[in-house]
């Protein structure tokens, strides 16, 4: 089989661009995986450089050069992106095709992702919280990721794609291993069975549709009123299979975690359970700080940007962390202002990939938070964090954060 989109031999990269990292590998005594990235702009490295690891990609870390990468798809393609190289992979709808056609799907999937569609969903996060929250809050303690932030997002997967809560384990399990593993194979047959599930979804979808998003996306017609075609089916379910989970686990452990070891920060937001404007402003800076996910880009064809020679085929690296914190852009950008008015952070990309379901993952944010807080209003890290328990990748975070409170004084 000839691999088509590999990235070729680095010799058109000088030697003062190559800077030896990975992005996957957290060094020991390294407590939060941003710091990786961070580090880099510390060190003064080049501010585009590229680096072997990873099967070799490019890395920017401009607030500028990304935000151009995002909105220029003539160059920064996002199809058949992943780093480590991996083909074949699937097409993901609408995220791994480029414009115009990217908008077939886009477009279908865009209204059931409103403001107004989202606020609709409302009550059922908010019972989704109270729920799991009912499971541990009068224990005084708890695992955020295993007792909440993993399964908060997940079940809410399950529901809006009408499948029933028992499958919640099976759906972290395969979610773990597509975000976490690096081995060629172990990847490859991760995806043959996320697909697997998949396929099996929309068939029983397509015999009996319900009010769900993946009834919709499967009696969707095309122009000429036929079914869109079943891979691309298939892709789009796939897309909000990854999409939606790691990246609102994670954002939620990074929030938590900073909720934990800071008591003014933590009556900010008790004092604005009711003042849902100023509560969700809040949440927009600790996103910004908070940016979890390296997303990738693929060169569409031999070109020079900023000076720089890039190849078809290179892949590039795009750090949310490092663009929300980039000093031309942000005031003060290393401190967190719960009240930053002008928030023009990337944390869910710009341009015609801009994530759609960004107004879900506030939603999910804002509601668990509010439900943890009438619930647990202060709590704090536990000693005895589990070891090994940071990560890094294209979504970084933890595998454990353990959390402690008093319980009788709540």
């Amino acid at each position: 089989m000839t691999l088509q989109f590999q990235p070729p031999p680095p010799d058109h990269v000088p030697p003062e661009l190559i800077v030896d990292f990975d992005f996957f590998h957290i060094p020991e005594g390294v407590s939060d995986p941003a710091e990786i990235w961070h580090d880099l702009v510390r060190r003064g490295v080049p501010k585009i450089f590229y680096t072997p690891r990873n099967g070799g990609h490019w890395v920017l870390l401009d607030y500028a050069d990304i935000v151009e990468a995002y909105r220029d798809h003539t160059v920064f393609s996002t199809y058949q992106t992943p780093i480590p190289p991996i083909e074949p992979f699937p097409v993901v709808q609408p995220q791994g095709v480029d414009p115009p056609e990217h908008n077939v799907f886009r477009r279908l999937l865009a209204p059931m992702f409103t403001p107004i569609a989202v606020r609709g969903m409302e009550k059922h996060l908010r019972e989704r919280a109270v729920a799991l929250l009912e499971e541990f809050s009068d224990k005084g303690e708890c695992d955020f990721i295993a007792d909440f932030a993993e399964r908060y997002p997940t079940g809410t997967f399950l529901y809006l794609f009408g499948l029933p809560e028992e499958r919640l384990d099976e759906f972290l399990d395969l979610a773990n291993v597509f975000f976490r593993s690096t081995d060629p194979d172990e990847r490859a047959k991760n995806i043959v069975d996320i697909y697997a599930v998949l396929e099996q979804l929309f068939r029983e979808k397509e015999a009996s549709p319900g009010e769900d998003i993946a009834s919709a996306i499967v009696t969707a017609r095309d122009k000429e009123g036929n079914q869109h075609d079943w891979t691309d089916i298939l892709n789009c379910g796939f897309l909000l299979f990854v999409a939606g989970l790691d990246t609102v686990t994670n954002t939620m452990a990074y929030i938590w975690r900073y909720l934990a070891t800071n008591p003014a920060a933590r009556k900010h937001f008790r004092d604005r359970l009711d003042d849902p404007d100023a509560f969700l402003r809040a949440i927009e800076e600790l996103m910004r700080i908070n940016a979890v996910s390296n997303l990738y880009r693929r060169i569409q064809h031999d070109c020079e940007f900023r000076g720089v020679q890039f190849r078809q085929n290179d892949r590039v690296v795009l750090p949310n962390t490092v663009a929300n914190r980039d000093p031309k852009v942000f005031a003060d950008p290393q401190t967190i202002d719960l009240d930053r008015a002008v928030n023009v952070h990337v944390t869910f990309g710009v341009g015609p990939h801009r994530c759609v379901g960004s107004h879900l993952a506030k939603r999910e944010v804002m509601v668990s938070l509010q439900e943890w807080l009438r619930r647990v209003p202060e709590f704090t890290l536990a000693d005895d964090q589990p070891e090994h328990s940071v990560f890094g990748g294209s979504v970084m975070g933890f595998t454990g954060l353990k959390l402690t409170w008093d319980a009788a004084a709540q």
